[in-house]
């Protein structure tokens, strides 16, 4: 059965996420410790502000209702890299995550994956999508280092995949299914990732929407080289956090065994949190109940995110473009 991994950031909705059909919860912490001493940075690739929670009391109190409800919360831990005098902080949270019972830790940086395996820290390791894992190779690599679940970066197709689930079957693979469809690749991105409507103008005009020019540096097929190219172009007019949406193909994933989707949006409104688990909720009922073929699945996705987003679906905002044409 597929998870849904739902993001909190605030110790009130940590129980509303889960009524809704959470299965999993991932957030951040960012202290005031860290904060004043690198206000430039994160801890987690997410700024302060709304899209963590700021000590380790509330972090406490969301494992403590978590846990009432038997529901995992993985701690975010995963920036690119992190400079030497950066670790005293970084393990003296892992300590404390640990001790109160958070279930894994999810993390990029390859040297505090090895300092973590070297720490012998008997806590359940999930490598982010800023791990880059392109392959099933990729996915041996960090299972021998101790991972038990992979996130798939967001721009592999389904086919991608499903050919690394079929290569590898011991080891849990998360996906993204709702919110900020970066055109990016994460694992090579070294922008700050927030949040914010169009209230906030300089942040909702971020640095992933400027424009730039691309070029294919391999020898590709034609076609593919083009495709790419309008892609982008199409990107440069459409905001990332334009309610992208990827749950036309949960019906393709609970055929190949994905063990989790992810639902992007540390920092977004309670309200919102709420909306998008019961939107991927509402799916999975429906297709556990109704047993409907891939075509009744996919109208009936389409027809949900109409009614609860207040948008047609569109292929420029698509996860997995594959399965609308």
């Amino acid at each position: 059965m597929i998870r849904i991994l739902s993001p909190v950031d605030k110790i009130e909705e940590v129980k509303q996420v889960i009524e809704a059909g959470a299965d999993e919860l991932y957030c951040g912490l960012l202290t005031a410790d860290w904060h004043n001493k690198y206000i430039a940075g994160s801890v987690n690739r997410r700024p302060g502000g709304k899209a963590n929670f700021t000590t380790i009391g509330e972090l406490k109190s969301c494992v403590s209702i978590a846990r009432s409800y038997d529901t995992p919360i993985y701690l975010t831990l995963n920036e690119h890299y992190y400079i030497k005098e950066q670790y005293p902080f970084i393990l003296d949270i892992v300590q404390k995550a640990t001790e109160m019972g958070v279930n894994a830790l999810i993390v990029s940086d390859l040297a505090l994956l090895l300092t973590l395996r070297q720490m012998k820290v008997d806590t359940k390791i999930v490598i982010s999508t800023g791990g880059h894992t392109f392959n099933s190779e990729a996915v041996r690599f960090y299972q021998n280092l101790g991972a038990s679940r992979i996130i798939l970066p967001r721009h592999l197709s389904i086919e991608e995949i499903k050919d690394i689930r079929v290569s590898v079957k011991d080891v849990e693979l998360e996906v993204f299914i709702f919110n900020s469809r970066c055109p990016n690749i994460d694992g090579f991105c070294t922008f700050q990732h927030g949040l914010a409507d169009e209230s906030l103008e300089l942040l909702h005009k971020n640095a992933c929407m400027l424009t730039y020019d691309i070029s294919v540096g391999a020898d590709v097929d034609a076609h593919m080289d083009q495709v790419s190219l309008e892609r982008q172009q199409i990107w440069q007019m459409i905001h990332v956090d334009d309610y992208p949406c990827g749950a036309c193909a949960i019906y393709e994933f609970k055929e190949m065994g994905i063990t989790s989707l992810k639902i992007v949006g540390r920092g977004n409104p309670t309200t919102r949190k709420i909306a998008d688990v019961t939107f991927i909720r509402s799916l999975f009922d429906f297709l556990e109940t109704e047993k409907p073929t891939k075509d009744q699945f996919r109208k009936v996705t389409r027809k949900l995110y109409n009614k609860i987003y207040k948008r047609p679906c569109r292929i420029p905002m698509c996860y997995y473009p594959e399965v609308l044409i």
